[in-house]
C-alpha cells in the first residue's frame, strides 16, 4: 500500500513499485482531474480504496481486505504555508491519519501477519538545526505547524518498534523534484510561470538554502530500505544528495531553459518569515549502511522536469491556475 499515491511523491513510488511487479493499493480522499499517477498513466493500475484516511476502522478495512503487506505512508498535507491557514487539518492528517495507519498495520502484526511499514518523513523536522548538516540523531525540533506535525508521526512511527516489536523505518528526505509535480512548488511554478511568458518571482530578503533530489533516487533509496527493513527497523535515515541552493540560484538555473527572460523581485509574504534558513542533511547512514548514492544530478534532473513541462503544456496551465 502506498498511501498519497495520487500526489507526486506516491505517484512516483507507486510508478516504481509497478515496474517492479509489485502489486499496489491507495487510499483516496479527492477525486482531482489532474493528479501525478494520472500524468504517470498509472492510474487504472492502481486499485483505490476511498475514504478518511483519519478513520481507523476504514483504514483498518483496507488494510485487511487488500491482504496488504508493506505500507509506505506518504499520506499528508504537505505544503508549509497551508499550516498558516488551518491548522487542525494539518495536525489531522498528519498526525492522526498517521496514527490509523500505524494502528491497522499493528493490528495484523498482533494478529500474526507479517507487515513493515516506512513513514516517509522530511528534512523539516529538524526544524531550524544551525549551518550544518543534520545528522539522525540530532533533536526534532520542527516549529512550524506543518513541521511539528511530521515531527510528531516520527517519533510516534519509531514509538510503534519500540513498543510492540514492528517493523518500521522512518525515512526523512530532503526537498524532492521531478515530472509531474502539480504542487506549487518552487521548481515547477517558476517553469510553469516562464512557459506562460510570465516573469519567474524572486521574494526579497530571502536567502534560504534547501537541498534538492530527483524524484526517482529518492524512490529507490526508499525501496532499498524497505527491503532491508529486517535489518533496519526502529531507525530514520536522512535521504539527501548534498545539492544545497538558494531561491535565486534555482531560478537563474531555470532561466537558461528561458532566454530572455528576466525574474520580478517581490516582498515576502508573511509565511515566509519564518521559514528555516538552512537546510542540508547529511546522508553518510544510508550511504554507508546499504551503499545508495543519488544518480541524477541536479542539471540532468532539471533538464528532464523543464521537457516534461514543455510536452504537458495544457496541464502547465491549469496547474498554474491553480497556484496562482
Amino acid at each position: 500500500m502506498v498511501t498519497g499515491a495520487s500526489g507526486f511523491v506516491g505517484g512516483h513510488l507507486a510508478q516504481h513499485l509497478l515496474e517492479h511487479g509489485n502489486y499496489v493499493v491507495s487510499i483516496s480522499h479527492d477525486k482531482r482531474t489532474t493528479n501525478t499517477a494520472a500524468l504517470l498513466g498509472i492510474e487504472n493500475r492502481i486499485d483505490w480504496a476511498y475514504g478518511d484516511i483519519t478513520n481507523a476502522s476504514f483504514v483498518k478495512r483496507v488494510v485487511a481486505d487488500y491482504e496488504v503487506e508493506k505500507i509506505f505512508h506518504l499520506a499528508a498535507l504537505p505544503i508549509v504555508r497551508v499550516g498558516t491557514r488551518t491548522t487542525i487539518p494539518i495536525f489531522e492528517v498528519n498526525i492522526m491519519g498517521s496514527i490509523a495507519v500505524f494502528e491497522a498495520a499493528k493490528e495484523q502484526h498482533l494478529s500474526g501477519y507479517p507487515m513493515s511499514v516506512m513513514y516517509m518523513a522530511t528534512d523539516k523536522v529538524y526544524g531550524d538545526a544551525g549551518p550544518k548538516p543534520y545528522r539522525e540523531q540530532d533533536s526534532l525540533n520542527g516549529l512550524g505547524v506543518y513541521e511539528a506535525s511530521k515531527a510528531c508521526a516520527d517519533l510516534i512511527a519509531r514509538s510503534y518498534y519500540n513498543n510492540f516489536g514492528m517493523k518500521m523505518l522512518v525515512a526523512r528526505p530532503c526537498n524532492i523534484y521531478g515530472t509531474a509535480d502539480m504542487n506549487s512548488r518552487l521548481i515547477p511554478n517558476t517553469i510553469r510561470r516562464c512557459m506562460a511568458g510570465l516573469s519567474p518571482v524572486v521574494y526579497k530578503g530571502i536567502t534560504y538554502v534547501r537541498e534538492f533530489i530527483y524524484t526517482s533516487d529518492v524512490c529507490e533509496a526508499m525501496i532499498l530500505l524497505m527491503n532491508n527493513i529486517d535489518r533496519f527497523s526502529g531507525q530514520a535515515f536522512n535521504i539527501g544528495t548534498g545539492n544545497q541552493f538558494t531561491q535565486e540560484e534555482i531560478i537563474e538555473l531555470i532561466l537558461k531553459y528561458f532566454p530572455g527572460m528576466q525574474p520580478t523581485y517581490k516582498e515576502p509574504q508573511a509565511y515566509m518569515q519564518n521559514e528555516i534558513p538552512y537546510q542540508v542533511l547529511d546522508a553518510s547512514k544510508i550511504t554507508s549502511m546499504t551503499g545508495w548514492k543519488p544518480k541524477v544530478s541536479f542539471e540532468e534532473g532539471l533538464e528532464k522536469v523543464v521537457h516534461w513541462w514543455e510536452d504537458h503544456k495544457d496541464v502547465a496551465h491549469v496547474s498554474l491556475r491553480a497556484s496562482a
